[in-house]
C-alpha cells in the first residue's frame, strides 16, 4: 500500500485520499521576479513524478500550481530595472512556463495572484468577520493568537516566530502576519473595503487552492523552506475559515546544495534552470533530480550530471536491445531458462513499484530499473525471448511514465509492440474459430506469462497489460 511521509506529525502515513480514486494536489509555484533556478526545478519535477505515479496507479489527479505575480520582490525588481511590476512578472512568467514545459512538468491549473484579487478580498473579509483578522491603518493582519494549532506544522516555538516582515507598531503582536497591505506611493494597488492596497503573500495560496480544489486537499507541497512561515500561515488562515482539517498530507522537498551549501542568492551560487537545461538537456536534469529521494538533499556538480547522462544512456541502450529482440526474434514457446529470466524481470518491476509505494522513493526505483537493464544486458540480449523482452519493455514504459526521461524511445515503440501482440491475438482468434482450443490456450498462457491479459468475447479477443 502506498505510504507517504507527512510533515505534519513527522510520520509515515498510509495514503488514503479524501475521495476514492481522486487526488487534489496544490504545489506552491514561483514568485516571478527572476529566472527560476535548479532548486525550483527539483521541486517541480519531484511533484510531477509523484502526480505521474499516482495517475499510473489509477488516481484522477488534479494539480494546481500558482504563479505569484505580485509581491514585494517583484516591486523591488521593477524599481531596480526601471520597468512596471507587470512587465517584470510577465517576462519571468513566460520564461518559467517555457522551462517547465521543457522539463515535461504537467500542471492542470496555473492561477495567477493578479487574476484573483476579488476572491482574495472576499477571503480576507471572511477572516475579519470570524474574528481571526483585524484592520490597522488600511492593512489587515491575521491574529495568530486566535488559531490554537499555530506552530504544529513547523514545530517552531512562539518565541522564535519571525514572519519575515517589517515589525510595525500597528500589529497587535509581532508574530501576526499581513493578509492585505495598505497602499504605498509607487506601488500597485487595488481597491478594497479597507482602502487601496494589495494582497499579502500567504493569503494567495489559501484563496486559490480553495477556489480550484475545494476545502479538502489531499496533498499540499513545496520546498522545505516553505514550511515556515508560508505553509504554517496558510494552514492557520484556511482552517480558520473552514473550521476543519484543510490538508491531509503535507509534503516538502529538501534543499539542493552546491559544495555542501544551500543554493541562495546571498551566497551567489544560483544556477538558473535555463542554463542547466541548455547544458545538460531536460531528460538528464529530470533523471538527476529524481536520482535522490525528494526528502533528501541533493548535491549539484558537473561530475554528477555527467554521470546521470551516462546512466540514462545505459537505460536507453537497454530499450534498443529489447526493440531489436521483439522485432527480429522468432515466436516460440518459452524455455525453462527464459521462464526464470522472466521471473527476474517481474521481480525488478515489482521492486520499482515497491520503491514508489514507499513514499515515492525515486532513488530506489532507479536502482530497480537498473536491475532490469542488467537483466537485459546479461541475459535477454543473448536470447530470442520475445515474451521476456515485451515484459521488460513494459517495465521500462512504466518507469518512463513516471520519470519521463525516455519519451523519444516510447513515442512509437508501444505502437510497434501493440502491432505484434495484435498479430498474435489474430492468430489465436483464427484457431478458436476452428475449435483448435489446445493451441489457442497455449498462446493465451504464454501471453499471460508475459504480463498480457487476453479478454475473450463473442466478437473476438482483445488484450491489455496486467
Amino acid at each position: 500500500m502506498l505510504r507517504v511521509f507527512n510533515t505534519l506529525g513527522r510520520r509515515i502515513d498510509s495514503f488514503i485520499p479524501n475521495e476514492p480514486h481522486s487526488v487534489r494536489m496544490y504545489v506552491c509555484g514561483p514568485t516571478v521576479y527572476d529566472e527560476v533556478h535548479i532548486g525550483h526545478g527539483r521541486t517541480f519535477v519531484s511533484f510531477d513524478a509523484i502526480s505521474r505515479y499516482l495517475r499510473l496507479k489509477g488516481f484522477n489527479v488534479i494539480r494546481v500550481q500558482n504563479i505569484t505575480d505580485i509581491d514585494d520582490k517583484i516591486i523591488n525588481k521593477a524599481k531596480s530595472v526601471g520597468k512596471s511590476w507587470n512587465e517584470v512578472s510577465e517576462y519571468y512568467t513566460k520564461s518559467y512556463l517555457e522551462m517547465i514545459n521543457l522539463l515535461k512538468v504537467k500542471i492542470d491549473i496555473h492561477p495567477k495572484v493578479s487574476s484573483h484579487i476579488k476572491e482574495i478580498i472576499d477571503f480576507v473579509q471572511g477572516l475579519i468577520d470570524r474574528g481571526h483578522a483585524y484592520v490597522a491603518n488600511g492593512s489587515v493582519y491575521f491574529d495568530v493568537d486566535t488559531y490554537p494549532k499555530y506552530g504544529e506544522l513547523s514545530n517552531i516555538r512562539k518565541e522564535e516566530w519571525d514572519q519575515g516582515e517589517e515589525i510595525v507598531k500597528e500589529k497587535k503582536n509581532p508574530y501576526d502576519f499581513a493578509l492585505w497591505k495598505a497602499y504605498k506611493p509607487g506601488e500597485p494597488f487595488w481597491d478594497s473595503p479597507w482602502g487601496k492596497g494589495r494582497p499579502g503573500w500567504h493569503i494567495e495560496c489559501s484563496t486559490m487552492s480553495t477556489r480550484y480544489l475545494g476545502t479538502k486537499i489531499d496533498i499540499h507541497g513545496g520546498g522545505i523552506d516553505l514550511v515556515f512561515p508560508h505553509h504554517e500561515n496558510e494552514r492557520a488562515q484556511t482552517e480558520s475559515i473552514t473550521n476543519d482539517t484543510w490538508v491531509k498530507y503535507w509534503m516538502h522537498v529538501a534543499f539542493l546544495t552546491i559544495k555542501k551549501e544551500k543554493m541562495s542568492k546571498s551566497k551567489g551560487n544560483i544556477i538558473p534552470l535555463k542554463e542547466a537545461i541548455a547544458k545538460y538537456g531536460p531528460s538528464t536534469l529530470r533523471y538527476w533530480f529524481l536520482s535522490s529521494h525528494y526528502r533528501n538533499p541533493i548535491e549539484y556538480s558537473d561530475d554528477v550530471l555527467e554521470q546521470s547522462a551516462k546512466s540514462l544512456q545505459r537505460l536507453k541502450d537497454a530499450v534498443s536491445i529489447l526493440r531489436k529482440i521483439i522485432l527480429e526474434g522468432p515466436q516460440h514457446y518459452a524455455k525453462e531458462s527464459e521462464i526464470k529470466t522472466q521471473a527476474e524481470i517481474f521481480g525488478a518491476i515489482l521492486n520499482f513499484d515497491n520503491a514508489m509505494e514507499d513514499d515515492f522513493n525515486t532513488a530506489n526505483a532507479l536502482t530497480a530499473i537498473h536491475e532490469l537493464a542488467s537483466i537485459v544486458f546479461t541475459k535477454l540480449q543473448y536470447s530470442q525471448d520475445v515474451l521476456g523482452a515485451i515484459i521488460a519493455l513494459d517495465g521500462f514504459r512504466k518507469f518512463n511514465d513516471v520519470f519521463a526521461v525516455m519519451d523519444e524511445e516510447f513515442s512509437s515503440e508501444m505502437d510497434r509492440i501493440s502491432s505484434i501482440i495484435n498479430s498474435v491475438i489474430e492468430i489465436r482468434n483464427y484457431l478458436r474459430e476452428r475449435q483448435m482450443y489446445e493451441l489457442s490456450d497455449k498462446i493465451r498462457e504464454s501471453l499471460m506469462k508475459a504480463g498480457i491479459k487476453v479478454l475473450d468475447s463473442k466478437e473476438g479477443s482483445t488484450w491489455r497489460f496486467q
